[in-house]
């Protein structure tokens, strides 16, 4: 997380957006940055990324707990 912290603090358009699970069932994202005043640009790269790859609609596997 100290890398997602990072882009925050140096006042940058970033989104994560969903891209698949751990084999242990932890959800990952992908940090898409822009260019100072790109927010919009951001947005639509994420949209396209979530639309392209479906990750969105994925849940994690069931883990029993024996």
């Amino acid at each position: 997380m100290k890398t997602c912290y990072y882009i925050s603090t140096i006042s940058l358009p970033a989104i994560s957006v969903p891209c698949g699970f751990t084999p242990e069932g932890l959800p990952v994202g992908v940090q898409i940055v822009g260019r100072p005043g790109e927010d919009f640009a951001v947005l639509q790269l994420a949209h396209a990324f979530e639309q392209a790859t479906g990750f969105w609609k994925q849940h994690p596997p069931f883990l029993h707990t024996d």
